[in-house]
């Protein structure tokens, strides 16, 4: 944590602060920068390899290989010079040949040079005896604790064991029984990177801008959720690091303390994060559970079984609210073959909505310029107290959306819903796309336009924040290709709107 504030310019009315650790930013480098819903905290994401040493820790396999490898080749000679050059303890040799220097046991020789080889005696000429067990265990212990060491890094290092696949051809059949071939190795220079999602947390108050936390989530890209004042930051994990158990994970931005929860036993669902509860005590996530056998409805898509969950960071309890419907595009086989969609959940405080959930199915329209993806909204389940509503929706489509960010319930009884965008049609500096949907009917609409939309961003570094008075700016600067020397956040006043762009009050 660091507490270093960050630079006003008095003259342009803005602040400005530099990351830390830019040299360890991947791939994009900014993949987003996100306000909080009050204003008061920005949230920079950006991949990195975490680690000191990447290509070090990449060659882990072969370094532990090669000290194997080193600790039986010192024992292998060190046994073949015992046999070679046989020593008596006591005794004084020459370096060079062995030729015994004594005339009588236990005297040092008087020549001054070996009468063998001629080597010059004094100095590091004459070499002491020792019985074979001494010689050996002198080499032999370090070389042991050599190999030992060498084993326990490649252990750590490689894949586990796959089982074979009798119906793969080659080199399928190949990958199937030797991950990573060659050397089975989960880690290599080959493939030097170990990519996780870094948030610097900076605070945002009149005295200027102050790095306040970071974290480093597991995973590439895991979507989170921020609370509404920003004080605390939830994610999903399932992922080969936590052993494919679905899990919640959470860290303090003003303490910097994290926990986390799991949320099903192993390879039984695929969790997701939805947001916090309307009181912003608990996290809100939902999990997907997985079967070979699906209930299915009239037009052949599956009923996935999902559990809407809500989690306390304080306390790690994990309490089950009810159970909605995902749904599922395939076939039940054999063999089965399903692909889940999208699927999001929101907590309420009405009897009648304890929770919702809402299904969407991946889509792409075409027309005779281009083609292009989104969302199709397709179920509607409201769980209460006197039971569970399933709302069968009309399809509507939201354009370049590929993901379901997060979901609230607003006070006037409906759904919000904020959509992950593409990358290339929706700067990552902006919110998704956002709708709306009738608890009752159904009905879909759009948000009123928003203070937010009156300062549309016209690059991926423009991000205005809630209230509209003031634009984020990321600048990047490069040392060399692909290596970052850089990272700075500007926060800046934002320019006058455009008469011609109206403003009303944001839904929450």
């Amino acid at each position: 944590m660091s507490s270093d504030p960050g630079i006003e310019d008095s003259a342009a009315q803005a602040w400005s602060i530099d990351l830390p650790d830019a040299g360890s930013t991947r791939s994009t480098y900014i993949n987003e920068a996100r306000w909080s819903e009050d204003g008061s905290r920005l949230f920079v994401s950006r991949t990195v390899d975490p680690r000191a040493w990447p290509l070090l820790d990449a060659a882990r396999p072969d370094i532990g290989a090669l000290m194997v490898v080193a600790g039986i080749l010192a024992i292998v000679i060190c046994v073949a010079r015992m046999f070679r050059r046989p020593r008596t303890a006591g005794r004084s040799y020459c370096r060079r040949c062995n030729h015994d220097l004594n005339a009588v046991h236990g005297e040092r020789p008087s020549a001054l040079r070996c009468p063998e080889c001629g080597l010059s005696l004094d100095g590091r000429g004459v070499v002491r005896g020792f019985g074979r067990g001494l010689r050996l265990a002198r080499v032999g212990i370090p070389a042991l604790v050599t190999v030992a060491c060498g084993v326990a890094i490649f252990r750590t290092s490689v894949a586990p064991p796959q089982p074979r696949r009798l119906n793969s051809a080659w080199p399928v059949a190949v990958q199937a029984v030797s991950p990573n071939w060659p050397w089975w190795r989960r880690s290599t220079i080959d493939e030097p990177e170990q990519l996780k999602l870094r948030i610097d947390v900076i605070r945002v108050d009149a005295g200027g801008l102050r790095l306040e936390s970071s974290a480093i989530l597991a995973g590439s890209a895991p979507d989170w959720v921020a609370r509404a004042d920003g004080t605390a930051v939830a994610w999903a994990e399932d992922s080969p690091d936590t052993g494919w158990v679905p899990r919640v994970a959470w860290f303090d931005t003003v303490g910097g303390r994290g926990g986390s929860v799991d949320l099903a036993p192993a390879q039984t669902g695929f969790p997701a994060i939805c947001g916090w509860s309307p009181d912003d005590r608990e996290i809100v996530a939902l999990v997907q559970f997985t079967g070979s056998t699906y209930s299915t409805r009239d037009d052949g898509t599956a009923i996935v079984d999902t559990a809407v969950m809500a989690i306390d960071p304080e306390t790690g309890t994990v309490r089950t609210v009810g159970h909605g419907r995902g749904r599922a595009t395939g076939t039940g086989g054999p063999p089965a073959a399903w692909q889940i969609g999208p699927t999001i959940a929101a907590l309420g405080t009405d009897p009648h909505a304890r929770a919702v959930t809402l299904a969407a199915e991946h889509e792409q329209h075409s027309s005779a310029q281009s083609t292009a993806g989104g969302l199709a909204l397709r179920e509607l389940t409201v769980i209460g107290d006197s039971g569970v509503q399933v709302i069968p929706l009309a399809g509507e489509w939201v354009e370049a959306s590929w993901g379901l960010h997060r979901a609230w319930i607003t006070t006037d009884g409906r759904l919000g819903v904020e959509f992950t965008a593409y990358p290339n049609t929706n700067p990552k500096l902006q919110r998704g796309p956002q709708r709306f949907i009738d608890l009752t009917s159904g009905a879909v609409s759009d948000p009123p336009l928003s203070t937010t939309a009156a300062y549309p961003a016209t690059s991926r570094t423009n991000g205005p924040s809630p209230d509209g008075s003031r634009h984020v700016r990321i600048e990047v600067d490069w040392s060399a290709p692909d290596t970052v020397s850089r990272i700075g956040v500007v926060v800046t006043p934002a320019p006058p709107p455009h008469p011609s762009l109206r403003t009303s009050p944001a839904t929450r």
